[in-house]
């Protein structure tokens, strides 16, 4: 079936990255787009109907520019306009208005909100997706050298087993074992120039405390979960996640350091956006330390290969990490937040 001309239209605008308004003469908002109820946290069922003073928590300067477009009957644009979207979130927002006539005749305004900072990350994503390439393709050449040692370590827990026949200690071989088989798994993928990822269903908070297993008690840093327990399934490849997590969560228990603590926080995300696409769910996950940060000098480039803080670093951990999250058609965020350190994973679940 062929979708008429203003359901096609319905569609593209409820499919694009831009935050577009309607509103009428009176600036009572007429109609609102999936990016708009992401960007304005806000169900459209709620605020459609509603002044633009009721909507938005300082409206003045915006109200201005949308009463002389109505008054001129002209495009108005304002760059770099920082609005204040409700009490949690200023945001910098380019902003565009273009007077328009509704089918009654009526005068209305269509309002085009972009997010400065959302574009500036998604250009910087386009940019991290090519340079992983390259570090993948880098990574298959020594993934070769890898290997051997992996099953030497394999072979020499097999035999330590056998020794401590009955022995409560058999679990830590056991823990050495499995690591060195899930780590030749990963190897034999990135072996493979683009093969596909084993995805089954998976309890993210199963991955999380495999992860935390596998770092194994450390009394010089505290470690503390906030687990959602509503938080839905999803499907990835179980190597592929604990590896990301547990490049992740390392980092920030090394960062830490003696006397610190690590935080991993699970919640469900709604209307997010993740490489400029729009998904209605996504499960979070946020690693949160109280270390010192990473050093403003590598903040811009810490997902490049190659790039650490640390003397004894090889800059592959948040790398990996990110390929393989990217693999997953997810992302990781990062930001400074009172004196704490937080990565945000997203996971989309649609």
């Amino acid at each position: 079936m062929i979708a008429t001309p203003a359901a096609h239209a319905t569609h593209l605008l409820e499919n694009i990255n831009t935050a577009v308004l309607v509103f009428g003469p009176d600036l009572h908002l007429r109609a609102i787009n999936a990016s708009g109820e992401h960007l304005l946290s806000a169900s459209g069922r709620k605020i459609v109907g509603l002044p633009l003073s009721e909507i938005l928590l300082d409206h003045s300067a915006l109200t201005d520019i949308l009463q002389r477009a109505l008054t001129n009957r002209r495009r108005y644009t304002e760059w770099g306009m920082e609005i204040r979207l409700n009490f949690e979130r200023t945001a910098l927002l380019d902003v565009m208005v273009t007077p328009s006539t509704a089918v009654n005749g009526e005068s209305e305004l269509i309002v085009e909100l972009v997010d400065v900072e959302s574009f500036t990350r998604a250009r910087r994503e386009e940019q991290l997706v090519f340079l992983h390439e390259a570090a993948r393709k880098s990574l298959r050449g020594v993934a070769h050298e890898i290997k051997n040692p992996l099953g030497g370590l394999r072979g020499a827990a097999q035999l330590l087993e056998r020794e401590l026949d009955g022995s409560s200690l058999r679990e830590y071989t056991q823990i050495i074992i499995s690591e060195a088989d899930r780590l030749r798994n990963l190897v034999d993928r990135m072996l493979v120039p683009r093969g596909k990822s084993q995805a089954v269903d998976l309890n993210i908070h199963e991955v999380l405390e495999y992860v935390l297993s596998v770092l194994g008690t450390n009394p010089e840093v505290e470690l503390e979960r906030d687990y959602d327990p509503s938080l839905p399934g999803l499907k990835g490849d179980r190597d592929q996640l604990i590896q990301a997590f547990l490049n992740i969560v390392r980092n920030a228990a090394q960062a830490a350091g003696t006397g610190g603590r690590v935080l991993l926080r699970t919640r469900v995300k709604r209307l997010c956006s993740i490489h400029q696409q729009q998904h209605k769910l996504a499960v979070q996950v946020e690693v949160i330390d109280n270390g010192p940060g990473v050093p403003a000098e590598i903040e811009g480039e810490m997902f490049f290969p190659m790039i650490t803080g640390r003397a004894d670093g090889v800059g592959l951990g948040l790398s990996i990490a990110q390929a393989l999250i990217q693999a997953h058609r997810g992302a990781i965020e990062y930001e400074r937040d009172d004196g704490l350190t937080v990565f945000r994973v997203l996971l989309p679940l649609d």
